[in-house]
């Protein structure tokens, strides 16, 4: 095994005890704690047995096993984007209407 596997294995070991203790904490929700299992499983999957992304890569008809994570990570950085970007959106509607709760509670006053 490679000094780069086992540094995958042991990164990927513990970002998921991270998402453990997050999910524990109820910081995040059940759906997003099986997002992330994926995740950090199939990144050990792939630290260990580097061959399957050369399996996978040739039955999506991508040239070299690299590309096929390339563009995983892309699509899963676009999605990630989107998902703050709701959440942003949410947060910002919530501060304009407590802020407008509380001027219209000083003007009663």
């Amino acid at each position: 095994m490679q000094i780069i596997q086992i540094i995958g294995i042991l990164f990927a070991l513990f970002a998921y005890s991270r998402t453990i203790l997050r999910f524990k904490d109820k910081r995040i929700t059940a759906k997003e704690f099986l997002f992330w299992t994926i995740v950090w499983v199939g990144v050990i999957i792939v630290a260990i047995i580097p061959g399957v992304m050369s399996g996978l890569s040739r039955f999506l008809g991508i040239g070299r096993p690299i590309d096929i994570i390339v563009y995983a990570s892309i699509i899963i950085l676009f999605y990630l984007i989107f998902r703050i970007y709701v959440k942003i959106e949410d947060v910002e509607q919530n501060i304009t209407k407590i802020v407008r709760e509380t001027a219209i509670r000083r003007k009663k006053k």
